[in-house]
C-alpha cells in the first residue's frame, strides 16, 4: 500500500482484475460464425507501438506503480496523458462478442476510464502532473472559469440582441458550455433557434462555470471539485428541474459525474439532441425541408460509449433525411474517437488530428457527403482534420442540419 498513490490503491482489485489478453488492442467482432477484426484503440493505431500507449499496458504500470517496482515521474505521465480517455477498451475486454467468453475480468475491472482518470489524478497530486499546457489552462480556468484563455465576463455575448434571456425558470436551464460559449457559439445559437420554433422558453445564467470535464479527465480534481460547488449553487437557483446542454462532455459530467461529488442532486440531464427527438415526437417541431445529401453520423465517446445515447441522434437524422443514411463501419459503442478527448487536442495537439483523419478516411470510404455529429470537441477537431487532408466531406453539427430542415 502506498499513501502516494490513494486512488490507484483504493481500485487495485481492479487493477489486479485484467489478465492481460490484450483485446484492447483489437477484438474479434461480429457474428461467431464470420468474425473480423477490428483495432480499437486510437493509441495503438497512431501511438509508437509499445504496450504503454494501449490498456494493458497501462495496467501493468499500475502494478508497479502499486508494487513499488517504478516510480511516478513526468516521462510516465506524459505516456499516460496520451489518450483518449475514450473507453473502447472497456468495450472490447475479453471479446464481449464472443459467446464462449464469460468476461469475468471486464466485470471485475468495471470501467477501465475511471482507473486512468484514478492514476492521471494521482499523478496530479504528487506533483507530476499535470502536462504543461494544462498547467496553463487549469490556471486560467480558476481565475476566469473555462479553459479557453477568456474572460468570464464575455461568456453569453454571442446571444442575439433580441433573445430574451429568462433569469430563472422556464422549461428548462440551457447549461452552454464553454465551448460552445467561447468558440464554437454558432452552436449555441442554432440551438436557441431551434428551441424558440419549439416554444421552449430557456433559462440561461453568465453565472454558469466550466463543467469541470477537462479537469476530472486530467487529474485536477481539487479544482473540478470547486466548479462542481460552485455550479451546484447556480442550479439550485435556477428554479428547474432539467437541464439542456449541446456538449457531449458536459452531459457526461453533468448526468453521470456530478452525483457523484453531490449529495442532492436531483436535476435531469438531457442533451439537445435528445430534446429534440422528443419533440418531433410530440410533434412540436415539423420538418418543413428534407435534407439532401448522404449522411453519416459520428458517435462521441461521451455520449455514446459513456452514457449509451444512441438512438436519439439517428431518429433525429432519418426524420430530416431526403436521401441516404449510412452508418460508419465503426458506430455504436465501436464507434471510433475522434481524437480531441481527455485532453488529448490542447496536449498533443498533432497526434489528435492525425486520429481525426483516420475517422475522416472511414465517413469518405462510406460513400457520405455530410459527416454529421453532436459534440463541438469533435466537431472541432473533425473539421479541423477534414482541412488537413483537403476532404470534400462536410462536417456539420446535427442541430444545424436540424434548423434547416425545419424552418
Amino acid at each position: 500500500m502506498t499513501q502516494k498513490l490513494k486512488r490507484l490503491d483504493d481500485l487495485e482489485e481492479r487493477i489486479l482484475s485484467c489478465v492481460a489478453i490484450g483485446d484492447c488492442r483489437g477484438a474479434l467482432k461480429g457474428p461467431y460464425s464470420n468474425p473480423f477484426l477490428e483495432i480499437t484503440c486510437p493509441m495503438r493505431d497512431h501511438g509508437p507501438g509499445f504496450e504503454a500507449f494501449f490498456a494493458r499496458g497501462r495496467f501493468t504500470i499500475a502494478r508497479a506503480l502499486l508494487d513499488g517496482k517504478i516510480e511516478p515521474s513526468e516521462g510516465l505521465a506524459e505516456v499516460i496523458y496520451q489518450c483518449t480517455l475514450c473507453g473502447a477498451c472497456r468495450e472490447v475486454c475479453n471479446n464481449p462478442e464472443n459467446p464462449c467468453m464469460s468476461n469475468p475480468a471486464r466485470e471485475s475491472i468495471d470501467d477501465h476510464v475511471e482507473i486512468w482518470e484514478a492514476l492521471r489524478a494521482d499523478l496530479v497530486d504528487i506533483g507530476m502532473a499535470p502536462l504543461g499546457r494544462h498547467k496553463e489552462i487549469f490556471a486560467h480556468e480558476a481565475k476566469e472559469h473555462n479553459p479557453y484563455f477568456e474572460s468570464h465576463n464575455d461568456r453569453l455575448i454571442w446571444i442575439p440582441k433580441d433573445f430574451e434571456v429568462l433569469p430563472k425558470g422556464g422549461d428548462a436551464l440551457f447549461f452552454v458550455g464553454c465551448t460552445s460559449a467561447y468558440r464554437l457559439n454558432e452552436i449555441s445559437k442554432t440551438f436557441l433557434e431551434i428551441a424558440n420554433k419549439a416554444g421552449i422558453h430557456l433559462s440561461i445564467t453568465v453565472d454558469e462555470w466550466c463543467c469541470g470535464s477537462i479537469n476530472l479527465r486530467s487529474g485536477a480534481e481539487d479544482l473540478f471539485k470547486e466548479l462542481v460547488e460552485h455550479n451546484k449553487d447556480v442550479f439550485k437557483k435556477a428554479d428547474v428541474e432539467k437541464i439542456v446542454v449541446t456538449c457531449a462532455g458536459c452531459y457526461k459530467t453533468l448526468k453521470y459525474d456530478y452525483p457523484k461529488y453531490v449529495e442532492d442532486w436531483d436535476f435531469e440531464v438531457l442533451h439537445a439532441i435528445e430534446l429534440i427527438d422528443q419533440l418531433i415526437n410530440q410533434g412540436k417541431i415539423k420538418i418543413s425541408k428534407m435534407f439532401e445529401g448522404k449522411i453519416t453520423y459520428h458517435d462521441p465517446c461521451h455520449l455514446g460509449r459513456h452514457s449509451g445515447i444512441y438512438d436519439a441522434p439517428r431518429n433525429v437524422i432519418n426524420a430530416i433525411k431526403q436521401d441516404e443514411f449510412i452508418e460508419m463501419r465503426r458506430n455504436r459503442k465501436y464507434s471510433y474517437c475522434c481524437g480531441a478527448g481527455g485532453g488529448l487536442k490542447s496536449g498533443f495537439p498533432d497526434l489528435a488530428i492525425e486520429i481525426a483523419v483516420d475517422r475522416i478516411r472511414e465517413a469518405e470510404e462510406m460513400g457520405a457527403d455530410i459527416l454529421t455529429t453532436t459534440c463541438p470537441f469533435c466537431l472541432n477537431n473533425l473539421s479541423d482534420a477534414a482541412k488537413e487532408v483537403n476532404s470534400k466531406i462536410k462536417v456539420i453539427e446535427l442541430l444545424e442540419l436540424v434548423n434547416q430542415a425545419i424552418y
